[in-house]
């Protein structure tokens, strides 16, 4: 009996603590319950855009800061935010493309544009911009042409870039000579002679593919339009320059040239001033004047004597695009508005992917970076006030082009070519890779 009835105590016992074993179970599931309907209702009433983007760690760092600001001030709003470097950028984008999830927020660059945007990958922002989801108010009109191909805005521009001549200060101030904001070729050869007589310092003329585009944008055409069509004006004129410049013993020799590689910014001439010049893009001033140690000028690249138009361009640093399959594409357009045109932003990122496109704010934070970085700022908004639309992104078989002007400039300067050959042999061979690569 006093078995029977221990079993009987133990068996009530045992019910009560199932049953309230049951019922708190289902308290806390019912709780766990509530809190991932509480959990999965603040997740569903924010929205979730992706962006993607190349770079270091310094552009990931300051980006990533400016995504929790958007973020912070837009509380309604998810940022997936993923970054690589340049190398595994375009294999991991074209993936993710061909997958079917691409970003919505993409940054692009030009060499890619016309293939992502001819493929229907990118979504046209015009309709975003002409209704102001997009405020380009304080953009040059000529920056968002630089994102269009066949009349459709693809991309918006990050950050502003320019063809740029350097000077060293000290060697043109001790010729008493003045460089003018935007020189032509010639003055650029008379000013040369003076410097040479009065210091010995030479001058540099650039024989590469940027100074024939820009002879072709000077009277009005685009150089790579001229070797499709196998004749180009521009290239001829671009090599009697070079012998010009080549033959005058106020102009760098052709061996020391050579030795010093115009390419490379540590080994630029003007570095160590074998050449009182130089020719770059403006993004790259700062480093160039690091590397010399001194204090060096701005101006214009030079155009043709007759010029009929203005050479000068802007060329977007990067861009951001959004993507055609984008499920959020206001969202997307409002961040962009949003990375464009707020101060507080462009304060984050100082210029890291160039001078901000919108000139009130590049404006409003030129104060908050160093002389040198500000003085680009004011060469950018002075370039942007006369600036004409960008060449058409570089067509496949650019970059074969590029090496084969290198070679045959090099042929010229050490007297193996006349301007006359240099220029039909280029010619020929260009429009040949043009259209095998096309």
């Amino acid at each position: 009996n006093r078995i029977f009835i221990l079993f009987k105590d133990f068996g009530l016992y045992t019910c009560f603590i199932l049953v309230t074993s049951i019922f708190l179970s289902a308290c806390v599931s019912s709780n766990s319950e509530s809190t991932s309907v509480s959990a999965k209702g603040e997740s569903e009433s924010k929205k979730t855009i992706s962006i993607y983007w190349w770079g270091n760690q310094v552009r990931n760092d300051l980006t990533q800061k400016v995504v929790e600001l958007y973020m912070k001030e837009n509380p309604d709003i998810e940022i997936k935010a993923e970054f690589t470097d340049w190398s595994g950028y375009w294999d991991k984008l074209a993936a993710s493309t061909t997958g079917g999830n691409m970003p919505d927020i993409i940054q692009m660059d030009y060499s890619y544009l016309t293939q992502y945007a001819d493929s229907g990958q990118l979504a046209a922002l015009d309709k975003y911009i002409e209704n102001g989801l997009i405020n380009t108010s304080d953009v040059a009109d000529s920056v968002i042409d630089s994102g269009t191909i066949n009349g459709k805005c693809y991309a918006l521009s990050l950050g502003s870039n320019a063809p740029i001549f350097i000077y060293d200060k000290k060697t043109v101030e001790d010729s008493g000579v003045t460089i003018p904001k935007q020189m032509t070729i010639s003055e650029m050869y008379d000013i040369g002679k003076t410097i040479n007589e009065k210091t010995g310092v030479k001058t540099y003329f650039d024989g590469s593919l940027n100074m024939m585009q820009i002879i072709a944008r000077s009277s009005g055409n685009h150089l790579f339009d001229e070797l499709k069509a196998g004749k180009s004006p521009a290239v001829e004129e671009h090599f009697k320059e070079i012998v010009r410049f080549n033959s005058a013993e106020s102009s760098i020799a052709a061996d020391l040239l050579a030795e010093k590689n115009a390419d490379v910014v540590e080994t630029k001439p003007i570095i160590d001033l074998s050449s009182w010049n130089a020719f770059s893009y403006s993004n790259q001033y700062i480093s160039i004047q690091n590397a010399a140690g001194r204090e060096l000028g701005i101006s214009m690249y030079p155009k043709i004597d007759n010029a009929v138009t203005q050479p000068m361009f802007l060329k977007p640093a990067m861009f951001f695009s959004i993507s055609e399959s984008s499920t959020n594409k206001e969202e997307a357009a409002k961040f962009l508005d949003w990375f464009t045109n707020s101060v507080d932003a462009n304060k984050i990122l100082l210029g890291e992917r160039g001078v901000p496109i919108n000139s009130k704010v590049a404006e409003s934070i030129k104060s908050e970076v160093d002389s040198n970085v500000a003085l680009i700022f004011d060469y950018i908004n002075s370039v942007s006030e006369i600036a004409t639309p960008i060449d058409d992104p570089d067509p496949k078989g650019k970059g074969e082009i590029e090496a084969l002007g290198k070679s045959i400039v090099e042929g010229v300067r050490y007297g193996d070519m006349s301007a006359d050959d240099a220029a039909a042999s280029f010619i020929s061979q260009s429009s040949a890779i043009l259209k095998e690569a096309n």
